[in-house]
């Protein structure tokens, strides 16, 4: 069963009906236990008044007398059709000594039936039986009747239950018609329900299979505030982030052909000169083959670069951050970053607060932004100019690293395309510090996935001011 259509229906129904069946089975079973106990009390209670009057009627000899014989047994048919129950007097012997039963065999033995015997031994007995047909159930009430400690006699009494068995079906039948109609009821309102939320959901699936088919748009007009229509909500935000990821990636592979397109034809023509016979004049050569060669580093720096980037997304939301002392951390890392720099290059200076501040953070990633800072920094500005690392406080429980420069500084133009992925503000006459535009792509990723942000500021011929947050922490 695929369809939750027919689940939907067959569940209501089944809610409806087993608690109905059950309710049924009760009512039913209840009536009829209590309804059976109080006829089997009002027998013994009635026994016990036929048995008084009949000992009030026996003579000082043990027998009714025959002035009396006619007035008892009229009394007790009279009696017998009121409770419409069968009565029998019988002897302590278990011999019928009358009948309320015209059909009856007077004189008849029932000394062998196991209610009679009890009932000669001086105990009331009660039992039941049912019908060859099982269609009654009789109920039998033995009693005996005593004088001086002594069974005088026997109150015999038998009823059939088929008043109760009337009202049993009568009350069977009216329930299974309520039964049915609430079946019908239970079908008809989850096949409306059913319908309502399986229309719905077949106009999401047709919607996304088109999407999923190359479909440019996503049709999905879900009415309602309940799940489904938020469903269809959020499927339409997922299709815009994908549609904008298709397209970012569809942008993202042009420009990477793009910038792989100018090494790989460089590599090319100096190729092709050198076949031509370059090769055999040593200054062409030379040039040629470091041609090559620095497009050769070029393109692998920037297939390590773009290796890395893609990398960053997956990797650092599932790596543990660290909480460290953030002030130490920048200036181990400021030292680090001098080690490895030409004798003559810029003073670089570090200003930190005076009071301790801790960050949770992946310290090596941390490390990667702020030394593509650093040597952005150093690229731009002369060997006399300085750099400063600050760090202030931000607001909202965060930290403010900075990079200032006294470069050239980047104008107004540049300043919003600076952390696109291959932008670069460097000239293409300068092939010896030429960078592939990834480094502050990839620097703007770190310090997003750490919830923070990133920007510049920059004044052209006076500098520009690299600053990026992050979340800080107590001490």
């Amino acid at each position: 069963m695929k369809s939750i259509r027919w689940k939907i229906i067959i569940l209501c129904v089944a809610v409806i009906l087993v608690p109905l069946f059950m309710l049924n089975r009760y009512t039913i079973e209840t009536f009829d236990t209590f309804t059976r106990q109080n006829l089997e009390q009002q027998m013994k209670e009635n026994a016990f008044i036929i048995g008084e009057q009949y000992k009030a009627a026996l003579a000082p000899d043990g027998s009714i007398g025959k002035d009396k014989t006619a007035g008892f047994n009229e009394a007790m048919n009279t009696y017998s059709r009121e409770i419409q129950t069968r009565i029998q007097l019988l002897s302590p012997s278990g011999m019928v000594l009358t009948d309320s039963s015209t059909n009856s065999e007077v004189k008849a033995d029932l000394s062998q039936r196991h209610e009679v015997t009890e009932a000669m031994a001086g105990r009331m007995h009660a039992s039941f039986k049912m019908t060859a047909d099982r269609s009654y159930m009789y109920y039998y009430v033995a009693r005996p009747v005593k004088k001086d400690n002594a069974v005088c006699g026997i109150a015999y009494l038998s009823r059939h239950t088929s008043p109760i068995v009337r009202t049993i079906r009568s009350i069977f039948t009216f329930q299974r018609t309520i039964t049915i109609m609430a079946m019908l009821a239970a079908i008809v309102l989850a096949s409306i329900l059913a319908h309502t939320i399986t229309s719905r959901l077949r106009k999401l699936t047709a919607a996304t299979t088109a999407f999923a088919r190359g479909s440019s748009e996503l049709d999905v007009k879900v009415r309602g505030r309940d799940e489904v229509a938020e469903l269809a909500t959020s499927i339409k935000a997922m299709a815009e982030e994908i549609r904008r990821t298709n397209t970012y990636n569809r942008e993202f592979i042009s420009t990477v052909m793009h910038e792989l397109k100018m090494p790989i034809t460089a590599i090319k023509g100096a190729a092709e000169l050198l076949e031509h016979g370059a090769i055999n004049k040593e200054t062409a050569r030379d040039k040629f083959l470091s041609n090559i060669r620095f497009e050769a580093e070029r393109m692998t720096r920037m297939v390590l670069e773009l290796n890395a980037l893609t990398k960053l997304d997956m990797e650092i939301p599932h790596s543990q951050k660290e909480k460290v002392d953030y002030c130490r951390c920048v200036s181990e890392i400021v030292e680090r970053f001098e080690t490895t720099l030409e004798p003559e290059h810029p003073q670089i200076k570090v200003s930190l607060p005076e009071k301790n501040i801790s960050a949770m953070i992946l310290p090596g990633r941390i490390e990667q932004v702020i030394c593509n800072l650093l040597g952005n920094a150093v690229r731009y500005t002369p060997a006399g100019g300085s750099i400063e690392v600050t760090l202030t406080e931000g607001p909202d429980a965060t930290v403010i690293t900075s990079v200032r420069d006294n470069g050239c500084g980047i104008s107004q133009s540049n300043l919003p395309k600076v952390f696109d992925r291959f932008f670069t503000t460097e000239p293409k006459d300068r092939p010896k510090d030429y960078g592939s535009g990834l480094g502050l792509a990839i620097a703007k990723t770190i310090v997003e996935s750490h919830h923070g942000r990133i920007w510049v500021q920059s004044v052209p011929g006076q500098g520009a001011t690299f600053s990026f947050t992050l979340p800080a922490t107590n001490a």
